[in-house]
């Protein structure tokens, strides 16, 4: 495991990751800040949402991860939990 701890590969695929989460979290944000209240915030933060899901599903597959136990799996798999509470807030709207 300290391997896999120490590969600079790794790290640059949980900062892609992580970029994936800021680009979908500042993108919904603003839409939200554009049009308060409109029902098209829904339809356009769920566009945004699956989008990000699906690039850190390529980035998974692209990057070949085996499994979660590994700095790129562990910042692939935490970038989508932030996904995924970035668009809790706008079900609940």
């Amino acid at each position: 495991m300290a391997a896999d701890f120490h590969n600079d590969h790794d790290w640059w695929t949980a900062t892609a990751a992580l970029a994936v989460w800021a680009a979908h979290f500042g993108l919904a944000w603003s839409v939200s800040s554009v049009l308060p209240g409109d029902p098209v915030v829904l339809w356009i933060t769920l566009a945004l949402t699956l989008a990000a899901f699906a690039a850190l599903a390529a980035l998974w597959r692209w990057k070949r991860i085996r499994s979660i136990v590994s700095v790129a799996g562990l910042g692939i798999a935490l970038a989508g939990v932030a996904v995924l509470w970035d668009f809790l807030p706008v079900l609940m709207a």
